[in-house]
């Protein structure tokens, strides 16, 4: 959407996320690109390691 000229705002509306959340990712976006948007997977702890029987 941004590469289209979406203003952050109008991702917000869509994507209905909050408007600092889009303007977040549209600075991540012009600094890194797309692949800076990517997700990096559940954040957290890992759960425990299972023990074998």
């Amino acid at each position: 959407m941004f590469a289209q000229g979406i203003a952050p705002s109008q991702v917000a509306r869509r994507l209905r996320v909050s408007r600092k959340s889009a303007y977040a990712w549209h600075a991540r976006w012009r600094e890194a690109g797309v692949e800076a948007l990517r997700s990096k997977g559940p954040s957290g702890r890992p759960p425990p390691a299972r023990q074998k029987r």
